[in-house]
């Protein structure tokens, strides 16, 4: 923005005739005295003469005399725009928004874009980073809390039922990790698809205006998403099935991120703000928000961060997909066995999904500031501050994954994890025991749980026995669930 600098203006009229009135110097006006009538002014989608009166009137210097009619107010203005000067203009143009910013910003009635930072959208990021870090926690914690607390025990002491809290919460985190991975892995999917979409047909039709907010949160945002699915498949080693078909899915994934930083970066190439040409061609409003109110480029670099992101991204998931699992993501044999090899396999998960986790809340973290700027300058006109029914639907998306996770931290794993299957089989636990050292994940019977029985030391006289007889029991010291005598399903 130019900074205001003291001229003083011709005033001949559109005939050559001198002005019915004596103008005041143009450095004495003080147009940011009335910031309402001064942001209204600005903010309008064309030069009007009634607000254009109110402006100048409210701006003269005080005590002025003799006071000029509305002809004479008039006919000062559009004399200079007629001689295509326009320095009256812009002098009154700059000064509004330079001393009645806020005001200027707020009349604009910049509309945002609530499908992507809606008020429900945010709570589902937040929601979805939020559940992502539980299950990284619980998995990385899981092997050295189960079996070894003693919460049962007080609870029991207390004359309360056995909860096994740490057995029950890492059956819970296993239980709902495929439901929450795969509804990931949807809302991934659809974020970058839809991306991809509107940005290409912005561009090629031109039906809407493009702006850098929009470029911004098209960019960060499906590639947000993409993090927890990263954490959650590199966290599970080798515990899932289905392994070909999420492969196939993270090859599209791929493609698609490609896509989408690939269109922002010459949709970014080409977003350059549109100066007021003659009297008539006035911005936009929504380029005139992002021209005035917007954080700019130097108040806020993203470019840096989005680009740095999805490098880092390409490069743990590359390395983890192709060298350092036992089976490269395009079914090429990838370096055999290896001690020092398997020592990184053994950790390297927690590498790729540490990574991956201080991305996705740095990208989170991008999103929130921007989006807190642009609402405060903004106000609370815009829709960003609105909920839709897409906000809803996406909120909702995360439903099932948390009740998946209560219900079998309620019920334990196998009422639980029985309440997905008809009632015509049972949960048992597999005898493959746990994850691989970073292994593919297995198509065959390899199982996610280790289910320590219960121990006639364990049950306590004040507490109801189950009835045993409903149940056959596996060899000593195996692990694994109780199973009636019908139908098996290893889950």
């Amino acid at each position: 923005m130019s900074a205001v600098s003291p001229t003083t203006l011709p005033v001949p009229t559109a005939t050559g005739q001198p002005l019915s009135w004596a103008a005041p110097d143009i450095t004495e006006f003080d147009f940011g005295r009335n910031c309402t009538v001064a942001g209204m002014w600005a903010a309008a989608p064309e030069v009007q003469f009634l607000p254009t009166l109110w402006y100048i009137r409210n701006s003269l210097p005080d005590g002025f005399s003799p006071t000029p009619t509305d002809y004479q107010i008039i006919e000062w203005f559009t004399s200079d725009v007629v001689y295509g000067n326009e320095t009256i203009y812009k002098i009154m143009r700059d000064s509004a928004v330079e001393h009645c910013r806020y005001e200027t910003c707020e009349a604009l009635d910049w509309e945002g874009i609530a499908d992507l930072a809606g008020v429900g959208m945010v709570i589902t990021y937040f929601l979805e980073a939020s559940i992502t870090t539980i299950l990284f926690a619980l998995m990385s914690l899981d092997h050295n809390v189960v079996g070894k607390s003693d919460v049962g025990n007080f609870l029991v002491r207390l004359g309360l039922p056995r909860l096994h809290i740490p057995y029950r919460l890492s059956a819970a985190m296993h239980g709902s990790l495929d439901e929450f991975l795969n509804s990931a892995i949807v809302f991934a999917l659809s974020m970058l698809a839809a991306s991809i979409f509107e940005n290409s047909y912005n561009n090629l039709t031109g039906g809407e205006e493009t702006t850098v907010y929009a470029t911004f949160l098209s960019v960060l945002l499906p590639l947000f998403t993409v993090f927890p699915v990263a954490i959650l498949q590199a966290a599970s080693r080798g515990t899932l099935r289905r392994s070909k078909l999420r492969i196939a899915t993270w090859l599209l994934m791929i493609v698609l991120i490609v896509v989408v930083c690939v269109i922002a970066f010459t949709a970014s190439r080409h977003l350059t703000h549109v100066e007021s040409g003659g009297f008539y061609k006035v911005l936009s409003p929504q380029q005139s928000f992002e021209k005035w109110c917007a954080p700019s480029e130097k108040e806020f670099s993203v470019r840096p961060a989005l680009y740095t992101g999805a490098a880092t991204f390409a490069f743990v998931s590359i390395l983890w997909f192709v060298v350092i699992r036992r089976h490269s993501v395009l079914w090429i044999p990838a370096v055999g066995p290896h001690r020092g090899l398997n020592n990184i396999r053994e950790k390297w998960w927690l590498v790729v999904a540490g990574l991956n986790f201080i991305g996705m809340w740095t990208y989170l973290a991008l999103f929130t500031r921007y989006r807190r700027l642009i609402v405060d300058r903004a106000g609370y006109s815009q829709q960003d501050t609105r909920w839709s029914v897409g906000q809803v639907l996406a909120l909702f998306t995360w439903a099932p994954v948390v009740v998946d996770f209560l219900y079998v931290l309620i019920l334990g794993p196998k009422e639980g994890l029985e309440g997905r299957i008809s009632n015509q089989w049972d949960i048992v636990a597999s005898e493959n025991k746990g994850p691989s050292n970073g292994g593919s994940d297995s198509d065959s019977k390899g199982g996610m749980y280790k289910l320590p029985l219960v121990h006639d030391s364990d049950i306590d006289a004040s507490y109801p026995s189950p009835d045993f007889n409903r149940y056959s029991y596996p060899s000593p010291g195996e692990d694994a669930f109780l199973v009636n005598q019908r139908s098996r399903v290893t889950y």
